[in-house]
């Protein structure tokens, strides 16, 4: 029996998806960007804290600044980019920020480590766990590119 074409399609995207999990499990670091105060983007590199494959990611940073920092970026416009490169492969992910505010959540995120930037661990007024929702992703894995839109 022969595949329709968009049965093709749909299995090669989730071919590529399955292997865009696996690089952004094996990666800690995620660059991060957002958009600033001037209307431009920003670039950071975050600790990635836990994944749930490529479409939903978690970080934490800090609020240290009322003026400007990815914190307070998010607070004001939630467009985001996430980045990851391993290998000769690369995703690029476009989405939005959801900063977390339940305390369990926050907790289940919280990372012994942090307390050197957050001394009060998850009830320090400056931190900020965040989640980021995929809702592009851009594959370059494997020597194949594809660009697919998520809801």
């Amino acid at each position: 029996m022969e595949l329709k074409a968009s049965e093709i399609q749909k299995q090669r995207i989730a071919e590529i998806e399955a292997q865009a999990d696996k690089l952004v499990g094996g990666c800690e670091v995620m660059f991060v960007a957002s958009v600033n105060e001037n209307g431009y983007p920003r670039v950071c590199c975050v600790n990635k804290l836990k994944d749930c494959g490529f479409k939903d990611l978690y970080f934490v940073t800090s609020k240290r600044s009322e003026k400007q920092g990815k914190a307070k970026h998010f607070e004001s416009n939630t467009k985001s980019s996430v980045c990851f490169r391993r290998d000769g492969d690369s995703l690029t992910l476009v989405g939005n920020i959801e900063i977390i505010t339940d305390k369990k959540v926050m907790l289940s995120l919280w990372q012994d480590s942090d307390r050197k930037f957050f001394k009060n661990g998850t009830d320090d007024p400056k931190i900020r766990f965040i989640h980021f929702h995929t809702t592009e992703a851009t594959f370059w894995i494997g020597n194949k590119f594809r660009t697919v839109q998520y809801k």
